[in-house]
């Protein structure tokens, strides 16, 4: 098959073809992410994307934003996965963050209701900026340093990989207040003095999702966008709801990368009219990817009604992390032999969707800590992403 076959849709479009029957059934959102235009740079799709709305998606509608749930954004997320993985990437990025800030109003009904507001107002990207260089064995922990001043603090530290480090406005950081055992949880301007963007990110997949380093030296931070501050290396509420937005979205955005995957499989079983084992393949990939689903979607639902909370809905959402790992090797097993040498040919659409599913293994928390910690949950002992405790 040749590339341009590789591309070219089958006479039934995708979204109407039996299997995603299966796999699109209980997503729904009413933002879709439209044309994908290849000859432009990812940047400029990301901030394409953004100015279509999805940047104000989660944010409650009496603050100008489209009041859409966690499983409303995930859905988002899935259908850009579909048709444009580094966008998706780099926008989960975005939406968890802002999910995060959502559901902190919604707890504490304080004035970060303002901060919301102005960025659904104005449309702008938040960065997640949380990841230092090397990572962090405790992904709690944070290296960088806010040292206090009248007006609010004076940050210095490296944030790496970030995405949207170039087409964010704001930047979400973190950073360990200076002689005491305090974080805080803040936005910063992306045009602050004494904050750039160097390099990019040398990875193999996920190229045009905007991913640099960020370098903080001596940046002023306004005391008003700082809207947590609290004790260091702490489970609290907010690190469960940021894991448990990350884990839904995360898990959302890479069901549509895979889902992409199986479009292609699926297009070359219908042309060949295969019987017998590959339909038998297709048919794995499929289930496989329809029990993700189920369970993305359910978690994100249990968490909107209560139904799950504190640190059992910790432990599921690190649950969910790691069984999105083990499902991508199980669907790429099933599908490699159909799809064949397009998974290793230069210029194929389903290579580069096999290099950009690769990256689901390395997003925080470590695949080594997951298991840890749901067995410690289930075992009454106090859960902890900290390697030496």
């Amino acid at each position: 098959m040749t590339v341009a076959d590789d591309q070219t849709p089958d006479p039934v479009e995708d979204d109407e073809a039996p299997h995603r029957v299966l796999l699109d059934s209980g997503w729904s959102t009413a933002w879709q992410p439209g044309a994908v235009a290849e000859e432009h740079t990812g940047a400029d799709r990301i901030r394409a994307l953004a100015a279509s709305g999805y940047a104000a998606l989660p944010i409650p509608a009496d603050f100008g934003g489209g009041g859409a749930g966690l499983v409303e954004v995930a859905s988002a997320q899935r259908a850009l996965g579909m048709v444009d993985p580094s966008a998706a990437i780099a926008l989960n990025m975005h939406a968890f963050t802002v999910g995060l800030m959502t559901d902190y109003w919604k707890r504490h009904r304080d004035t970060s209701w303002m901060l919301l507001e102005g960025i659904a107002r104005s449309g702008a990207l938040v960065a997640s900026a949380f990841a230092e260089p090397g990572g962090s064995p405790n992904f709690l922990s944070s290296r960088s340093e806010a040292v206090q001043t009248p007006k609010g603090y004076r940050v210095s530290g490296v944030k790496y990989p970030c995405s949207l480090a170039s087409t964010a406005t704001l930047v979400c950081l973190t950073a360990r207040v200076t002689g005491t055992d305090e974080t805080i949880l803040a936005l910063c301007p992306s045009s602050s003095p004494g904050l750039t963007v160097e390099g990019e990110w040398p990875s193999l997949g996920m190229r045009q999702s905007d991913t640099a380093k960020l370098v903080l030296h001596d940046v002023e931070l306004d005391d008003r966008l700082v809207f947590h501050r609290g004790p260091a290396d702490v489970i609290d509420d907010n690190v469960i709801s940021g894991m448990v937005w990350f884990a839904v979205l995360l898990s959302a955005t890479y069901h549509g990368v895979l889902s992409g995957l199986l479009d292609l499989a699926h297009r070359g079983v219908v042309r060949a009219g295969a019987h017998g084992p590959r339909t038998a393949l297709l048919g794995r990939a499929t289930r496989e990817l329809l029990t993700l689903g189920g369970a993305c979607r359910q978690l994100g639902a249990d968490v909107e009604s209560g139904a799950i909370a504190g640190r059992a809905a910790l432990a599921a959402a690190v649950g969910l992390r790691a069984t999105l790992s083990d499902t991508r090797d199980r669907v790429l097993s099933a599908v490699t032999p159909v799809l064949g040498s397009r998974l290793y040919g230069r210029g194929q659409r389903a290579a580069d969707l096999l290099v950009d599913s690769l990256a689901v293994h390395h997003h925080p928390p470590s695949l080594l800590m997951c298991d840890e910690v749901v067995g410690a949950f289930c075992t009454g002992r106090e859960i902890s992403f900290d390697p030496a405790g």
